[in-house]
């Protein structure tokens, strides 16, 4: 079979700097500059300074108890609209990373009716997976604008939290294992949704690594591991891309609840790096009314018939401003936590009745998006015998093995879920694609019965639980008839979005690392016939224990994709995309190959972080234990060189450049990524850690480009626990140029003269 794209006719059109071709310089520049042009032109609103007087205008002429009525929600998603407010109704907030829930009931979980309908964008765990800062600005930008278009204020996301361990059941909401890559995806995420003159939310602040029992668990972690591993990217939020408002997370940090935590809300967040936005609790998270106040606390927000702390909307008690009046409260903590609601107010022009962004939903532009993106995320792991991509024209029958490949996701995931205007399953597009082909889908020769799960949790969290009791199966026999007779077999296996088992959701982490039995041993007997056509396509939003991949010749990993993942997921097995996601996270061997597992504790009670900052592939560097793929990993239908790297000091740090060759026969994209070491270092360090990452534009087969990343002395700090600050010793370190973690091209060595301590 012959390995190139699609003809170019059937090929996408890529733009926002992807433009292929002949295309001019000139045009690029001037697309360039009309983008920036139009978002420059929303964000002529308010100053930080203009705002908070604004917001100070405000807050003077309101009593008391309508300053309190700004800190608790008037219902499940909403806030009171505050005297003067231009808008003139409540605020409004909606949940999701990648989409806008359907609106809520205000005193309950409940969606109204009918159900407003969004377009579902891929999940964060796949945005990672494109290490493309600037698709995900486009993500965020879409999220703002279908916001702007339900006349939504607020977007309770990006979540932001490290993955620690792989069953952690949001992990598919996150940014994968490592610090840099989650804030530099997060910071173009919040810039896009804020651009829309809609209010980005960072999210669970902090140590919110597990779903299990978070809402009691006691998490515990030396300073140094906290901020070098779980802080960055938060603290990018905050102080790059300048994020409205922070959401709490449910846990305990050393014994206090997140949301009463006075050394992270007021010590870090409002002190260290100088937040003036919003803090407000996860829906349920408040646990005081005059402690929380009084150590940094915010918003209190619940389902609305739960809101009873600061405030109970239905009842029309005000237990804060009861608080204040006895003296347990000081007038002032109150003025300030009212300031900061009604100054993200202000910059959203909501408050101020200026004119806003206007917004536009489920467009053929967000829709393209959705399938651009989806595409861009999957990552090749294995194409061993060169079977990828497939030829539509010599496909007279495909068989795809296991239902979920005809199993919509959308309405799934609790936090995650969406309503969409349409749906494209993998089956679906396959038949689509090949209107003249036959396309069967079959499940698993695999007897399952799924147990009853309690799902109480997922009740309280506000999810619309959906159980399954039973797997259907079909006979070893049958299945394998149908796949002999078949040119092309895609097995489809991995997780589903939901409550049971081995599911993805908020509320609960998986209960087991691996795939079911009864599935592994389907798996090994379906590779075990060794049929020339079989792909296998993985679908999980976290690494998922496989025991048979030594047998697949070839494997696709991709995530939860929305409304577009048949189509994003074919775009790739037919060459129309070529395949340009890498891991955003270390898939180990076994659960016991994992820090956590050997190292940390897991548990429903007290959580103590004692592998420190050895996570994902710090920890395999290590301890020398090889993952099944690592971190950074992805393969392509075109081959890559790189050339002599370069390396020059530039005003506080260094530039590096990479010439980048597509050596193969088909356009593709290629990322470089950068990993520092520590040769001489006078204290504990990593083996290599991720400082820098750039994605290549489409490289025609011969094409080259010169990537440059530019690195500061800062990058290399660690956290100094005796000094509590950042530093950068003096001495030597090297820059490792490479494509994965593992795969490392050049080291290039570079030398610190002096050391630095940073304020933050």
């Amino acid at each position: 079979m012959k390995h190139t794209l699609a003809p170019k006719s059937r090929q996408r059109v890529f733009t926002w700097g992807r433009l292929q071709g002949k295309q001019s310089i000139m045009k690029k520049l001037i697309l360039v500059l009309a983008a920036a042009f139009a978002v420059s032109a929303v964000l002529a609103g308010l100053s930080d300074g203009e705002a908070l007087e604004r917001a100070r205008e405000i807050l003077s002429k309101m009593t008391l108890e309508e300053k309190c009525r700004l800190l608790y929600g008037s219902g499940t998603m909403t806030l009171s609209c505050p005297p003067g407010a231009g808008e003139k109704r409540e605020w409004i907030m909606s949940d999701n990373s990648s989409t806008v829930r359907p609106e809520m009931n205000r005193w309950d979980w409940g969606y109204t009716d009918p159900k407003s309908v969004n377009t579902k964008l891929p999940s964060l765990s796949a945005l990672a997976q494109t290490w493309d800062v600037e698709l995900a600005w486009r993500h965020g930008e879409t999220l703002g604008l279908e916001m702007r278009d339900r006349g939504v204020d607020q977007l309770l996301g990006p979540g932001v939290n490290i993955m620690r361990t792989p069953l952690n059941g949001r992990n598919w909401e996150y940014l994968g294992e490592d610090p840099l890559l989650a804030a530099r995806m997060c910071v173009p995420i919040i810039k896009g949704v804020q651009s829309c003159d809609v209010a980005a939310t960072v999210k669970h602040f902090c140590l919110n690594n597990q779903e299990m029992a978070r809402d009691t668990v006691d998490t515990h972690v030396d300073s140094r591991t906290f901020n070098e591993i779980y802080l960055p990217a938060f603290r990018a939020a905050v102080v790059e891309a300048k994020a409205l408002c922070v959401m709490t997370s449910y846990n305990k940090v050393d014994g206090i609840w997140a949301s009463e935590n006075k050394y992270n809300q007021r010590g870090i967040l409002r002190d260290r790096w100088g937040f003036q936005g919003m803090i407000l609790t996860d829906w349920g998270g408040q646990h005081s009314c005059d402690f929380a106040i009084n150590n940094g606390g915010g918003v209190e927000m619940h389902w609305g018939q739960g809101i009873v702390h600061l405030g109970n909307p239905k009842k029309s008690l005000h237990p804060l401003a009861d608080a204040v009046r006895a003296g347990k409260v000081p007038v002032a903590n109150v003025d300030e936590a009212a300031l900061r609601t009604l100054f993200v107010m202000a910059k959203t022009g909501y408050l101020t009745g200026g004119k806003r962004r206007t917004g536009e939903r489920n467009t053929p532009r967000h829709q393209r998006l959705a399938r651009e993106e989806g595409a861009d995320s999957i990552v090749l792991l294995k194409n061993v015998k060169g079977l990828l991509p497939l030829d539509p024209a010599t496909l007279r029958k495909v068989l795809i093995i296991g239902k979920n490949a005809d199993e919509k996701q959308c309405h799934k995931g609790c936090s995650g879920e969406g309503n969409v205007p349409y749906e494209i399953t993998l089956r679906a597009a396959l038949a689509a694609r090949l209107p003249k082909a036959e396309v069967v889908l079959m499940p698993f020769c695999a007897k399952m019965e799924i147990a009853t799960t309690d799902t109480s949790n997922a009740a309280i969290a506000g999810g619309h639980v959906e159980q399954k009791t039973k797997v259907d199966f079909c006979s070893v026999e049958e299945l394998k008839s149908a796949a002999e007779s078949a040119d092309a077999v895609i097995v489809f296996t991995g997780t589903e979005l939901g409550y049971q088992e081995n599911m993805e959701s908020e509320s609960r982490d998986r209960e087991n690392f691996d795939l079911p039995a009864e599935l592994q041993e389907a798996m090994h007997t379906i590779l075990g016939w060794k049929l020339p056509g079989t792909v296998v396509v993985s679908r999980s939003g976290t690494p998922v224990g496989y025991t048979w991949t030594d047998k697949a010749d070839t494997l696709v990993q991709s995530s939860y994709l929305g409304m577009e993942e048949g189509n994003a997921i074919v775009d790739v097995l037919f060459g129309q995309v070529n395949p340009s996601g890498r891991l955003a996270q270390s898939w180990p061997r076994t659960y016991g190959d994992t820090a956590v597992a050997q190292k940390g504790t897991y548990n429903k009670t007290n959580v103590v972080y004692n592998e420190r900052f050895y996570v994902g592939y710090r920890w395999f560097d290590r301890n020398k234990v090889a993952p099944l793929f690592p971190f950074g990993y992805g393969l392509s239908y075109t081959t890559f060189a790189f050339g002599k790297c370069s390396v020059r000091e530039t005003d506080g740090g260094w530039m590096l450049e990479v010439p980048v060759t597509n050596t193969g026969k088909c356009a593709g994209r290629e990322v470089v990524q950068v990993y520092a070491a520590y040769p001489g270092a006078k204290v504990e360090r990593c083996v290599k850690e991720l400082k820098g990452f750039a994605k290549t534009k489409q490289l025609a087969p011969g094409e080259t480009q010169i990537v440059k990343i530019a690195i500061g002395e800062r990058d290399l700090a660690y956290w100094d626990d005796f000094a509590s600050r950042f530093a950068t010793d003096a001495g030597d370190y090297e820059f490792l140029v490479g494509a994965s973690s593992v795969d490392i091209r050049e080291r290039l060595a570079v030398k610190v003269a002096r050391t630095k301590h940073y304020r933050d």
